[in-house]
């Protein structure tokens, strides 16, 4: 991808999108869902029309559940009619970007079919793998070969998602659809359902979080504003489908939410009919649980966070509905205070901030509603949450000594450390069994960076000269929201913030290892903004 010879201010934040107008992306996942939407409206559409219901995957089909056994499979990278899809076939049950099911300890067996006219490869987004499994881009899948992973599974219980990682075409990739969950079991996690009384496809929900434009569902032509802020929509979809509405009844709902958006940030929040936020127990995030949950009204997740929540919808009646929404933030800083992103009754009213909005485009931070809950039926079971979730992992950090790790933008590009990516170059060598501090720093004329790091987890230890609406989220004296207290795998890093995470390289492969740190905004990602790692 060329430099882009664009300079970086606020103005140009804000209107960021407005030549993007005739782009487009529908990604594959539950295609047949689109009909009515895909002819509709040309540019942003943020009303309140909860007219679809939510898209609950199955044990086939679109995001259906394979469980992943001794005997391989095979996932064959395809187009899937106008968009691009991962598709599989067990026992005769067909299956597309289906989530991948398996438990700690387990090993995995894929065979990946390239039958797309590019090259592509899968990375196991946050699972602890070797090199030659990471799928890093380093090694590439041509067309019409195949390439076959196996490993253990390492990690803990909790939601995970693999997606492709070509350098210059992931974005592209990922927009059109080509990306699953994979979701690995444990102790902890069966506990867990079985104290809440929760049944996944009912009282437990996976949600994937995409903003899309309108038109062609084939066309991911970003423009250069695009490609140098990000490549955002305007349409908020959840689970493929364009605000839904999803019946639950009045108890405790288990959320648990991917942010598949290519660089959209998400403030989210649930809030009831009365305008009140209805509050929430966050469980887990991108590791999985946490120790202990902790209780929030709202939060952030960046591209490629996974959080683990709560609703407890036993407080309403049959009736009532729930807004899921993300709320309004100012991406550069500034302390905001706009109108929520629908009108009281939820049912209708517009977006409360148009100067932010642009054909084919809404800003990062603008505010809008993603779905709706509608409460029905009779009262629900509503057993107590155990007060202790899982045994975490604890930090080991010494933070008199932080490797620093600059976030800026220079010479048309974005950068680690002054640099960009280069795939002969290794910039960041870690010792074998270290146990090192980073210090993730983001320069003030900047942009937020979602920052993540392939084949290792870390722990968040502070965040200093946050912006100001972050105060009222943290909840203790270093700085730390609710999602900065689980294993992490990608951290949001804000412009002028520094974020101090512990990682802990020890592996059990015989040969050293190469990794990625990279921003999982996509466009700043195949621009450059991503550097190698080298563990020992």
């Amino acid at each position: 991808m060329t430099s882009l010879k664009h300079s970086f201010n606020r103005r140009q934040w804000l209107r960021m999108g407005a030549a993007g107008a005739a782009s487009a992306l529908v990604p594959a996942s539950w295609p047949k869902l689109h009909a009515a939407e895909a002819a509709g409206a040309n540019g942003c559409d943020t009303g309140t029309a909860f007219t679809l219901p939510l898209f609950v995957p199955g044990m086939d089909g679109e995001g259906g559940r394979l469980v992943l056994g001794r005997d391989p499979i095979v996932l064959k990278a395809a187009t899937n009619g106008s968009a691009l899809a991962f598709s599989a076939t067990m026992d005769a049950r067909r299956f597309a970007n289906p989530t991948l099911a398996t438990s700690t300890g387990a090993t995995v067996q894929i065979a990946l079919d390239n039958t797309l006219p590019e090259p592509t490869v899968v990375h196991w987004h946050g699972l602890a793998v070797d090199t030659r499994n990471d799928g890093n881009g380093e090694t590439l899948v041509q067309p019409g070969a195949q390439f076959r992973y196996e490993f253990a599974v390492r990690n803990r219980g909790g939601l995970y998602w693999y997606h492709p990682h070509p350098h210059g075409s992931t974005a592209r990739q990922v927009a059109g659809g080509l990306f699953g969950l994979m979701d690995v079991d444990d102790e902890e996690q069966r506990a867990l359902r079985q104290a809440l009384e929760l049944t996944p496809g009912d009282t437990e929900l996976t949600l994937v979080l995409q903003d899309r434009r309108a038109g062609d569902a084939n066309r991911y032509a970003p423009a250069p504003e695009d490609e140098l802020y990000g490549w955002y929509g305007c349409l908020p979809h959840v689970n493929g489908v364009l605000r839904p509405f999803h019946r639950v009844t009045a108890r405790r709902y288990r959320l648990r939410i991917l942010n598949a958006s290519n660089a959209r940030t998400y403030r989210l929040a649930l809030r009831r009919d009365n305008g009140s936020t209805l509050p929430l127990l966050l469980l887990g995030t991108d590791g999985g649980l946490l120790e202990r949950p902790v209780a929030c009204t709202e939060l952030l997740v960046s591209p490629a966070e996974r959080i683990d929540v709560l609703a407890d919808f036993g407080s309403t009646s049959a009736g009532d509905f729930v807004i899921l929404e993300s709320r309004a933030f100012d991406p550069m800083q500034a302390v905001t205070n706009v109108p929520p992103a629908t009108a009281a009754d939820g049912k209708s009213g517009e977006h409360g901030h148009d100067s932010l909005r642009t054909t084919g485009s809404l800003p990062d931070g603008a505010p809008f509603a993603l779905m709706q809950f509608r409460i029905g039926g009779p009262r629900g079971a509503n057993p107590p949450v155990p007060s202790r979730l899982s045994r975490m992992p604890q930090a080991h950090a010494n933070a008199d000594e932080s490797r620093p790790l600059r976030l800026g933008f220079a010479k048309g590009r974005w950068r680690i450390n002054d640099r960009v990516y280069d795939p002969a170059a290794t910039p960041i060598e870690v010792p074998r069994g270290a146990r090192e501090t980073w210090l993730l720093r983001n320069y003030h004329a900047s942009a937020p960076h979602a920052m993540h790091l392939h084949g290792f987890q870390f722990h968040v230890l502070e965040r200093e000269t946050s912006p100001d609406f972050l105060a009222g989220l943290a909840v203790d004296a270093k700085g730390r929201l609710p999602t900065d207290l689980g294993l992490k795998d990608t951290v949001l890093v804000w412009p002028g913030e520094s974020v101090r995470i512990a990682i802990d390289f020890r592996h059990p492969f015989a040969e050293s290892q190469m990794y990625l740190l990279h921003c999982h905004n996509l466009e700043h990602e195949d621009a450059g903004m991503m550097l190698r790692v080298h563990v020992g």
